[in-house]
């Protein structure tokens, strides 16, 4: 008699454990939910910022520094306005999950992807002729390297979890900065 209260007071024991270990990871799986809410062309570092508004703070997604492309009438703060319209029509479609990078038109994109391992569903922005989209990629959103980050590479291209980027990516500051309106 004495085994079986002991046995059933150690089952018990188990099954209270893991009733508590679920409801933890239940809780701490709610905290990591990022919920995103626009995407706008604001400023970051004094320069033009496709700025991803979350729930946790604004998220500079891109900083649009190069001139490259105002000789065909792309400056910057354009180049911004334009593409981070793009970002917040896939965020409202719900198509903005994963960036790549591919061809489109002939030409060197960055682009929306469904998946990871997926092809071009929606242009985000062109490169320009002989850059290394790749590298161009990690470099504008200054993806590093973690095991459990964003970035995934196949054989040829970079993918990049969007959800997976927003949890991970440092919140600006914008107290001192002015009111970003969003691109609706």
């Amino acid at each position: 008699m004495k085994k079986y209260k002991l046995l059933s007071s150690m089952v018990a024991a188990g099954l209270m454990t893991i009733a508590v270990s679920a409801i933890v990871t239940d809780a701490s799986a709610q905290k990591t939910t990022i919920q995103t809410k626009a995407f706008v062309c604001g400023t970051s570092s004094g320069a033009p910022a496709t700025i991803a508004q979350t729930n946790r703070g604004d998220v500079p997604v891109i900083r649009w520094t190069s001139e490259r492309f105002r000789d065909a009438g792309y400056s910057p703060q354009r180049r911004c306005l334009e593409v981070s319209a793009r970002f917040h029509q896939y965020f409202r479609n719900q198509k903005l999950n994963y960036l790549t990078t591919g061809i489109m038109n002939n030409q060197q994109v960055v682009c929306v992807a469904s998946g990871e391992g997926g092809n071009c569903t929606g242009l985000l922005f062109t490169l320009q002729p002989g850059s290394e989209p790749n590298q161009v990629l990690k470099n504008l959103l200054a993806v590093r390297v973690r095991a459990s980050g964003p970035l995934n590479e196949s054989a040829s291209r970079v993918y990049i979890d969007m959800s997976e980027y927003l949890k991970q990516a440092a919140v600006e500051d914008r107290s001192n900065s002015q009111s970003d309106n969003p691109i609706w």
